[in-house]
C-alpha cells in the first residue's frame, strides 16, 4: 500500500466517522425539539394548582372563623388540630425573616397573608400584621443578642408571651405551650450547665 492510498483510506474512514457523528446530532436534535413541545404542550394546559384548605377555609377567613366561633365546636376543634402546624410554620416564618433582615441590615414589609406548606400540602394562613410585627421585632432582636444562654429564661417567657397573645386571640391558647416550644428549640439556646 502506498502513501496515497492510506491517504485516501484514512480520509474516508474520517468523513464516515464525521458524517456518523453529525447524523447522531442531528437526530438527538430532533428529539430534543419533540420534547421540548410536548413538554410545552403539558404545561400550557396544566391548570394552576389552588391553594389548599382546611375544611373549606383558608386565609383571613380562616382566621374570621376561628375568632368569631361561626361553626360547632366540634368542628372548630377539628379546624385548630390542623391548622396549628401552619399557624407555628407562619410564626417561624417571620421570626426568621426578623433574623435573617437584622444580620443584613434591612426591614422588610409584612404582609398578612402566606403560603405555608406542609405534608397534606400548602395553605394560605393569615394573621394580623400587629402580630406579625411583634414576631418579627423579637426576631431582629434575637440577632442582635450574640449569645442567648444569659438571658433564656427571659427569652423565653417573652416568646410565650408573644404566642399566647395570638393563640388567645382565635381561642387556640391550649396550643400556646407547644408552639413556644417549637420555636424555642429552634431559635434559643439552652444554657450549658
Amino acid at each position: 500500500m502506498d502513501q496515497t492510498t492510506t491517504a485516501i483510506l484514512l480520509s474516508i474512514i474520517v468523513t464516515a466517522l464525521i458524517m456518523v457523528i453529525f447524523s447522531c446530532l442531528y437526530y438527538l436534535w430532533r428529539k430534543t425539539r419533540k420534547l421540548e413541545a410536548l413538554a410545552r404542550k403539558n404545561t400550557s394546559n396544566a391548570s394552576p394548582t389552588a391553594q389548599g384548605s382546611i375544611y373549606g377555609y383558608a386565609g383571613k377567613e380562616l382566621f374570621e372563623m376561628l375568632k368569631g366561633r361561626t361553626e360547632e365546636r366540634q368542628k372548630i376543634e377539628e379546624v385548630q388540630k390542623g391548622y396549628i402546624f401552619y399557624l407555628t410554620r407562619h410564626l417561624e416564618a417571620v421570626l426568621e425573616q426578623g433574623l435573617i433582615d437584622a444580620k443584613k441590615s434591612r426591614s422588610s414589609n409584612l404582609r398578612s397573608e402566606m403560603a405555608v406548606g406542609g405534608t397534606e400540602g400548602e395553605i394560605l394562613s393569615w394573621l394580623p400584621v400587629e402580630a406579625l410585627s411583634k414576631f418579627y421585632a423579637f426576631g431582629r432582636d434575637l440577632a442582635v443578642q450574640p449569645d442567648h444562654s444569659d438571658g433564656a429564661e427571659e427569652l423565653k417567657a417573652s416568646l410565650n408571651q408573644l404566642v399566647r397573645g395570638v393563640l388567645a386571640e382565635i381561642d387556640m391558647d391550649t396550643y400556646s405551650s407547644r408552639v413556644s416550644e417549637v420555636i424555642t428549640r429552634k431559635y434559643i439556646s439552652e444554657p450549658e450547665n
